[in-house]
């Protein structure tokens, strides 16, 4: 039997859905939005920890920041009290997916180099997609030979 969890080097979720109109009424509305789309959360789950993370994050970068654990923190629970180990798990989840990079004590999306928000989550996503599809290409081409 093949060790299959040790051979997952990570997941990806997409979803295609629509952006309708209402859902660009409020900005908590299109972070959820983005979460959802982007697989960060499913579909009837609140993880409301995660969405006053990432949108921190989202602010700080349109305003150009690249942020401390601290001030994550602080500007994630200026609404609502957030548990701090829950927003360093979901900076650390956010980490692991590639979405963001943690350097020198300072978060930010991508490497910092794209500005360009859609940009920077359309490269992650891409490179991993690619490497995929590049394994299950090959797996085909095993599998025809044998």
């Amino acid at each position: 039997m093949l060790p299959e969890a040790k051979m997952i080097r990570s997941e990806m979720v997409l979803r295609e859905m629509a952006l309708t109109s209402d859902v660009k009424l409020t900005k908590k509305s299109l972070v959820r939005w983005l979460a959802l789309s982007l697989g960060l959360i499913s579909p009837k789950e609140s993880r409301d920890s995660l969405l006053a993370v990432l949108e921190v994050l989202i602010s700080a970068h349109f305003a150009n920041e690249q942020l401390t654990t601290k001030q994550i923190i602080e500007r994630a629970t200026s609404e609502k009290p957030l548990d701090e180990k829950t927003v360093y798990y979901h900076l650390q989840r956010l980490v692991n997916s590639g979405l963001i990079t943690r350097n020198k004590g300072m978060y930010y999306f991508g490497d910092d180099t794209e500005k360009d928000l859609g940009k920077v989550i359309k490269n992650v996503y891409g490179q991993k997609f690619e490497s995929a599809f590049r394994n299950i290409e090959e797996a085909f081409e095993s599998l025809k030979q044998k």
